[in-house]
């Protein structure tokens, strides 16, 4: 894992080549170390209507990949229009097998890069006893080959 101050130079190159990283700590210390660079957050929960939710695991995958896609595609990004895309609730990414594939085709470029946001659960959290929490799984699951570089508060 990289320590924080290699992401900052990262964002503050001029141009990005397909940039899809992975930040290990809270994302209040990921909007500080961003800075002044322009940044917009997309929670993946959001992509789903409450109303209208799918009935099964793969036509939730459908439904994920097929609006994630248009989402991408509708934030401007350009050389006077930079973008870090700060993603959320990446967990759902893993549930449903979706993986990082859109990303990559319809948003990271020059002027646009993908910051996948886990905030670890504390230990010490009190779960109740049917819960097994396996704090470490996320992280495996986004190690290479999914993102190029790991980052972390903690590093």
């Amino acid at each position: 894992m990289k320590p924080p101050a290699e992401l900052k130079s990262l964002v503050e190159q001029r141009t990005w080549e397909k940039e899809v990283v992975l930040w290990v700590g809270t994302e209040t210390a990921l909007a500080k170390l961003l800075g002044p660079v322009h940044h917009a957050t997309l929670d993946l929960l959001d992509l789903f209507d409450e109303d209208k939710l799918p009935m099964d695991d793969e036509e939730t995958r459908q439904c994920m990949v097929a609006v994630l896609s248009t989402r991408l595609q509708a934030i401007p990004t350009g050389p006077g229009t930079r973008v870090v895309l700060v993603v959320t609730s990446i967990g759902l990414l893993a549930r449903y097998a979706v993986g990082l594939r859109e990303f990559y085709d319809w948003f990271c470029g020059d002027f646009s890069m993908v910051v996948l946001l886990l905030e670890r659960t504390l230990e010490e959290t009190q779960w109740p006893e049917e819960v097994s929490c396996d704090s470490d799984r996320l992280l495996g699951y986004f190690q290479e080959p999914m993102v190029k570089q790991v980052f972390g508060e903690k590093a």
